[in-house]
């Protein structure tokens, strides 16, 4: 009797490892089968998403009109870490402006800046810069002012006496003549002066604007 159990214990035991294996390859085929059909999430693509790129970004607006500010762009940016130092002023031979050119903390606000000006305006157009550009672009920052229509016969203690009353740096003084729009106008002469603070030159264009130097009236624009 006992060597018929031990008989029949022998011969299930194939039976059973079959069933253990066979329930093993089907648990091995439902998870390969799982992890085929589901797809592995891209954790570097989360990290890129979560983790933004630092260090600073350059972009420059176009379409800005003359009587632009530094104050208007960063509201129209609606950028708070803005400060006016981050913002430079671009003028083409004549000074007139052309565009701005902007420095970024990070992407992220360059990308923010970039949807606010496509939402506030259609006139303005914002594109990439780089640091090159923004380190060579001449920066005035509010310091400066220019003199327009300084007579051909004027000279720099004409315009010392046109300056009288205000604080400035004497040596700063530059007279050039700048071609007018036409090949049929002369070039007409003008002047950049610097001032110590963006107070002392704001003052300057306050109260010596549409003076004259001899018997022109000259014309004073503070240059950002």
């Amino acid at each position: 009797m006992m060597g018929l159990l031990r008989a029949v214990t022998k011969s299930n035991r194939p039976i059973q490892m079959g069933l253990q294996n066979q329930g093993l390859t089907l648990s091995l085929s439902r998870q390969l089968s799982t992890q085929m059909e589901t797809p592995q999430q891209d954790n570097s693509f989360d990290t890129f998403l979560q983790n933004p790129s630092t260090g600073l970004v350059y972009g420059r607006i176009y379409g800005i009109g003359r009587h632009t500010r530094k104050s208007d762009i960063i509201s129209m940016l609606g950028a708070s870490n803005l400060s006016l130092d981050d913002v430079r002023f671009e003028y083409n031979a004549n000074y007139a402006p052309v565009a701005v050119m902007i420095q970024f903390r990070t992407r992220n606000a360059y990308d923010a800046s970039l949807r606010a000006v496509v939402r506030t305006s259609r006139l303005f157009r914002m594109e990439r810069a780089d640091r090159q550009q923004w380190d060579t672009l001449p920066h005035y920052d509010g310091k400066t002012i220019l003199l327009q229509g300084i007579p051909r016969n004027a000279l720099a203690d004409d315009v010392e006496r046109f300056l009288s009353g205000c604080q400035y740096d004497g040596s700063s003084i530059q007279i050039f003549a700048r071609q007018q729009r036409g090949f049929d106008r002369p070039p007409a002469r003008v002047a950049l002066v610097q001032f110590p603070s963006q107070a002392l030159a704001t003052h300057a264009f306050i109260t010596k604007n549409r003076g004259f130097v001899l018997n022109n009236q000259i014309a004073v624009r503070l240059l950002q």
